[in-house]
């Protein structure tokens, strides 16, 4: 009899159709791709399935299941599975010691013809240091073996007795080593945090299979003056697995040299890089994914008047590089941000897939050429959500709001006492802050915004009622903020007022203001719960807009509910499930609505939703008694609007 093997990778499932004549196949689909277990505690076990689903005409025997690493264990080594069904097949990581480990599943598939299936698998635990080291000294080694090669992480949680607003106590620095002092993939940390014990986020790149160790050195060199000590306390070496769909992310982000135009050791107190996060956009099949950087200030380009005033910020916050990638995983363009605001070709060297930048300029643009004494490869893990702007990160992890204003406290750029009045800035929590999303037609633009307080009958403006300070002058996404007194709260708030204008005729649309919120004294949000998301135009004949404070939030003591803003289709839960599960969607607009269920063969199965639906958030229970384990899809179409999720039964 002739046998035909075909093997397809079709994302995010294994398939494998093995065809024995014109009228028997097997198809076999193994889902996940790979199991990540992510963190576990030592001495904890954490399971984690896997489905092999037989979507063929004829049985299939699975004669066994092997195992690369011993962490990692199997519930059933080998089964058949009739036409049309399914098998769960329970794995199980158990950390023994401290630390990384990776491995494979092999499925060996027997009967109708020989073949196997590999699962990569990914696990760690967190490493207890516990090392307290003095200046110029190294800790012990951290020892692992990997099984493949593969981008890596490292997060680690340190402490030392240094201030960023402190001149020449702004920081301690410690250098990862990776296998020995000499390595390429070698990074500089700088503890901006000082005596908060504070998880730092690095990539270590693509480490090869064998035995490995990294190292942490208290630099002395680099350190500012008043760094005497460091404390370790924890780290993670976290792998990125392979099959991953964002794996691209991690493996071509770049490494970063800092800036020595003032000083070699500038980076250890000022315009440190704080944060690195990614961005991905389609370009038909291929990606391009853009790389973006907040460093703790801007010492030039910008006054801080104006960053605050057209920005809401003195950070820095710019793209640094961005490359185009194939499905294959190739490189079609790449670009970097250079002098200038320039987009400049990448021609530069790379370390492994990653490319080698160096920060140039003043008001941090970068080159492809030339090195410092201080290198950094931050980790890209964050993502930007798309109705935001790019301030949303600082939001997210408002500690950089913190290094943002002890900067400021250490170059003595705010005024003390505080006044709000005056153009010179003041400390970053005695600002409201807005972001809000417009739409611009003109030329001369200025987007000013102004707030009055409940026991007082004067303004205070975003760019200080002085049309030489920056103003927001751009569509899209954007921040401004407005000096106010210190220790002025939400509730102080009365009216805001919004204004354009410009050089001849134009065009400002708001339409929205998502955002308006306060920094207390551990630089913690205090958010107002807005219910405001109405779209109004500004023009020569009617520059100016102003509101109520409660009339765009909500009357005390009642629920704020908010409309969505984007449609969404949420992961069902739980996942997986046994005969019941509920599954949740938002429509930030009135639609007709079609949820569908389908098997793993793309057969309808039922429709859960038909009909039109009002905006908001939605949810509906699926109960499926009398349906076969396996694993399904559903789908979402509402108007233009499409989104399909998959869900796997257990019985």
């Amino acid at each position: 009899m002739k046998r035909i093997l075909r093997i397809k990778t079709l994302l995010p499932y294994l398939a494998v159709v093995l065809a024995v004549n014109h009228n028997a196949f097997a198809q076999v689909f193994v889902f996940p791709k790979f199991l990540n277990f992510d963190e576990v505690m030592f001495g904890q076990t954490v399971s984690r399935s896997l489905v092999i689903s037989n979507q063929g005409d004829t049985t299939i025997v699975v004669n066994d299941i092997n195992l690369s690493h011993s962490y990692f264990q199997v519930s059933d080594t080998s089964f058949f599975i009739d036409p049309n069904d399914s098998q769960i097949v329970v794995v199980t990581f158990s950390p023994q010691e401290q630390g990384v480990a990776d491995g494979t599943v092999s499925i060996f598939v027997n009967v109708p013809s020989d073949t196997t299936l590999e699962v990569d698998l990914t696990g760690w635990s967190p490493i207890d240091l516990n090392n307290e080291l003095l200046r110029n000294e190294f800790s012990m080694p951290i020892s692992f073996n990997l099984q493949k090669s593969r981008e890596f992480l490292l997060h680690l949680q340190v402490s030392s007795e240094t201030s960023w607003s402190i001149p020449d106590s702004e920081s301690a620095v410690l250098t990862i080593y990776i296998d020995s002092t000499g390595g390429s993939q070698n990074q500089d940390i700088v503890l901006f945090k000082g005596d908060e014990f504070f998880i730092y986020k690095v990539s270590l790149g693509r480490i090869d299979s064998g035995s490995h160790s990294i190292a942490v050195y208290f630099n002395g060199d680099k350190s500012t003056l008043g760094a005497h000590y460091i404390y370790l306390e924890k780290c993670y070496i976290i792998p990125v697995p392979l099959s991953d769909q964002n794996y691209d992310i991690y493996r071509f982000s770049p490494i970063l040299y800092g800036r020595n135009l003032i000083s070699d050791d500038e980076s250890n107190h000022t315009d440190t890089p704080l944060l690195l996060w990614h961005e991905v956009e389609y370009d038909g099949v291929n990606k391009w994914i853009v790389y973006s950087m907040i460093w703790s200030n801007e010492d030039g380009g910008t006054s801080s008047i104006d960053l605050m005033s057209r920005w809401g910020r003195t950070t820095d916050i710019e793209w640094i590089y961005r490359v185009k990638v194939d499905p294959g995983g190739n490189v079609l363009q790449e670009y970097f941000q250079g002098p200038g605001h320039s987009t400049s070709i990448f021609q530069g060297n790379r370390i492994n897939d990653h490319p080698v930048l160096k920060t140039v300029t003043i008001n941090n643009m970068v080159s492809d050429e030339g090195v410092s004494n201080y290198k950094f490869f931050l980790s890209p893990e964050r993502g930007k959500h798309e109705i935001h702007s790019r301030e949303i990160l600082m939001d997210e992890d408002p500690w950089t709001y913190e290094i943002m204003a002890l900067e400021m406290i250490a170059e003595g750029k705010y005024e003390s006492p505080a006044d709000p009045f005056s153009l010179a800035v003041s400390d970053a929590r005695n600002y409201l802050y807005l972001e809000f999303n417009t739409q611009m037609v003109g030329s001369g633009l200025r987007l000013t915004f102004a707030t009055k307080l409940g026991n007082e009958a004067y303004w205070y403006y975003s760019d200080h009622d002085n049309s030489s300070v920056a103003a927001v002058n751009a569509a899209g996404w954007r921040r401004s903020t407005l000096e106010l007194p210190p220790e002025t709260a939400l509730e102080d708030l009365d009216s805001l007022k919004i204004m354009g204008s410009a050089s001849g005729s134009f065009s400002i649309t708001f339409e929205e203001l998502s955002k308006v919120f306060l920094l207390d004294e551990d630089f913690t949000l205090l958010e107002s719960p807005l219910l405001f998301a109405e779209t109004f135009v500004l023009n020569e004949s009617n520059n100016s807009i102003q509101f109520a404070f409660d009339e765009l939030t909500s009357v005390a003591g009642e629920e704020v509910v908010y409309k969505p803003k984007i449609f969404l289709l949420s992961q069902n839960y739980p996942n997986p499930f046994n005969s019941i599960t509920n599954i949740q969607y938002q429509l930030p607009a009135s639609s007709e609505v079609l949820l569908t269920i389908y098997n793993i063969r793309g057969h309808e199965v039922l429709h859960l939703v038909e009909n039109e639906q009002p905006a908001g958030y939605h949810q509906i229970t699926w109960k499926a008694p009398n349906v076969a384990s396996g694993m399904y899809f559903y789908r979402i179409q509402a108007g233009k609007f499409v989104q399909t999720r998959k869900m796997i039964l257990l019985r």
